[in-house]
C-alpha cells in the first residue's frame, strides 16, 4: 500500500490547481488520474484557445441549487488573482472582450505549464490509474477517522486527506464519467442528479431540414411548462438539422436539461428579429406583398431572414413557399410576424453528455464547507471543480470555478495537516 499525505482523485483543471494550493506546504501529495495524461480536457477549451477566466464577475454567471455557495467561493480566490498566479507560471493574459486567454492563445501551453509546475514540486504523479472505491480508515475502537483507504485498478493508497476533483459527466472522452459521484455517495454525500449543460437542444418540429445550416442573431428563452420564464439569452442562433445549437441556446440548456429530466414539458422561444417590434414586421411585410417584384412567398424576406430560415418560418405557418405573395392575407402576415417574434419550439432531449460542456447537478453545495471545500459530512474529504453542484456560463466561468475551487481545497487540507 502506498501511503500519501494528500491524494487528489482527479488531475484535470481542478485537481492540477489543488496540487500546486497543497504542494506550498506539503511534500507528499500525490494525483490518481484515470486518463493517459493531465489537464486533458483543458485542451478542448476555447476552441483549443483555452479561455481559462473572464474579466466579468457575477453571482449571475454561476449556476447551482445555491449559486451563492459559488459567489462566496470565489470572494476567496477569483479572477484577478487567477490572472496573477498564472503570470508566475508563465502564462501571460490576454483579454478580448472580457474573455481572457493566454498570449499564445493555446490551451495546450497552460496545460503543460501547468504540469511543469507540479512535476517541479515533486507531486507524485499516476495517469492511467482508476480509482475503484474509498473507504475511511477508522480507529477501530473510537470509530474515528484517520483518514481513506482508495483502491485503485493498480494500487492501494493511504491517505490522511482525499480531495475528490473527478470531474462531471459531461465530455467522456475528455474523462468525465461520473466514477467521482459513486465516491461522494459512498462516503454519506447527496447529489443533484447530474443533467447535460452547455449544449445544443434537439427539437421535436417539422421544419429542421429547412433551416439546417442557417444562422441568425436572435434571442432565446426557455420555459417551464406552467409557462415560467427560466432563463434567457441573446446572441448567434445556429439552426441544425436536429434542432437548435449556438452559444444563447448553451446558457439555457441546462434549464431545459433539468425539465426533462424530471419528465416536464418545457419549451423554447426565439425571436429571430429581434432589433425590430412585431408592428414594424407587419408594416414591412404587408409593403411587400404588394411589391410587384416579389412573385412567391419566399421572396417577401430577401434582405431580412435567410432564405432557408425563411423556409422552416413559412412552413411553420403552413404557408406554401411558392405561393403567389399577392396571395398572402392579412391574418397571414399577423402570423409570420408573431412566429418571427415568438417562435415557439419543443425539444425533446439537450445534446447530452457527450456533446455537453459541463455537468449540472453534483455534489450538494450545503454539504460543503463555502470556506474550506471540506465536507460537512466526512472529515478529511475536500472537493473541487465539476463534481459539485456548480455550473458556470460560457465565457471562462467553468474553468474559473475549477481554478478557485481546487486552489481553496488545496490549501485548505495542507492547513489541516498541522
Amino acid at each position: 500500500m502506498k501511503s500519501t499525505e494528500i491524494l487528489i482523485a482527479g488531475g484535470g483543471a481542478a485537481g492540477m490547481m489543488a496540487a500546486l494550493a497543497a504542494s506550498g506546504n506539503c511534500g507528499n501529495i500525490t494525483i490518481v488520474e484515470k486518463m493517459p495524461q493531465l489537464g486533458k480536457k483543458i485542451l478542448a477549451t476555447g476552441n483549443g484557445r483555452c479561455n481559462y477566466t473572464n474579466y466579468y464577475q457575477s453571482e449571475e454567471c454561476y449556476r447551482g441549487t445555491d449559486s451563492r455557495f459559488a459567489w462566496n467561493v470565489l470572494q476567496k480566490f477569483g479572477c484577478m488573482e487567477t490572472v496573477e498566479l498564472f503570470k508566475t507560471y508563465g502564462i501571460m493574459p490576454y483579454e478580448k472582450n472580457g474573455y481572457i486567454y493566454p498570449v499564445s492563445e493555446q490551451a495546450i501551453d497552460v496545460r503543460n505549464v501547468l504540469k511543469r509546475q507540479i512535476e517541479s514540486k515533486g507531486v507524485d504523479i499516476h495517469t492511467n490509474e482508476k480509482i475503484i472505491n474509498v473507504k475511511l480508515h477508522l480507529n477501530t475502537k473510537t470509530r474515528k477517522n484517520y483518514g481513506f483507504i482508495a483502491e485503485t485498478d493498480k494500487n492501494q493508497y493511504y491517505a490522511r486527506k482525499l480531495i475528490l476533483a473527478t470531474g462531471g459527466k459531461a465530455g467522456a472522452v475528455h474523462g468525465s464519467d461520473g466514477s467521482g459521484y459513486k465516491i461522494a455517495q459512498s462516503l454519506g454525500h447527496s447529489l443533484v442528479p447530474p443533467v447535460a449543460a452547455l449544449s445544443s437542444c434537439i427539437l421535436n418540429e417539422k421544419f429542421l431540414k429547412e433551416w439546417a445550416g442557417t444562422r441568425t442573431k436572435g434571442t432565446v428563452a426557455a420555459y417551464s411548462e406552467t409557462g415560467q420564464l427560466l432563463s434567457k439569452d441573446s446572441g448567434e442562433l445556429q439552426f441544425v438539422a436536429q434542432g437548435i445549437s449556438g452559444i444563447p441556446v448553451f446558457q439555457v440548456s441546462r434549464y431545459i436539461s433539468r425539465e426533462l429530466y424530471y419528465k416536464k414539458k418545457p419549451y423554447l422561444v426565439i425571436d429571430i428579429m429581434p432589433l425590430y417590434s412585431t408592428e414594424e414586421i407587419i408594416n414591412e411585410l404587408k409593403k411587400r406583398i404588394k411589391n410587384p417584384a416579389n412573385h412567391t412567398a419566399g421572396d417577401i424576406f430577401e434582405g431580412i431572414i435567410n432564405n432557408r430560415l425563411a423556409q422552416a418560418l413559412l412552413k411553420k405557418c403552413n404557408i406554401p413557399v411558392k405561393r403567389a405573395a399577392s396571395g398572402i392575407t392579412s391574418q397571414e402576415i399577423i402570423k409570420i410576424a408573431k412566429t418571427i417574434k415568438k417562435w415557439r419550439l419543443i425539444p425533446k432531449a439537450t445534446g447530452g453528455f457527450d456533446k455537453a460542456q459541463v455537468t449540472c447537478g453534483g455534489v450538494l453545495t450545503s454539504e460543503i464547507n463555502n470556506g474550506t471545500m471540506e465536507s460537512k459530512i466526512c472529515h478529511g474529504l475536500y472537493f473541487a471543480g465539476e463534481i459539485i453542484d456548480i455550473d458556470g456560463i460560457c465565457g471562462g466561468y467553468n474553468l474559473q470555478w475549477a481554478w478557485t475551487s481546487g486552489y481553496i481545497a488545496g490549501t485548505s487540507a495542507t492547513e489541516s495537516l498541522n
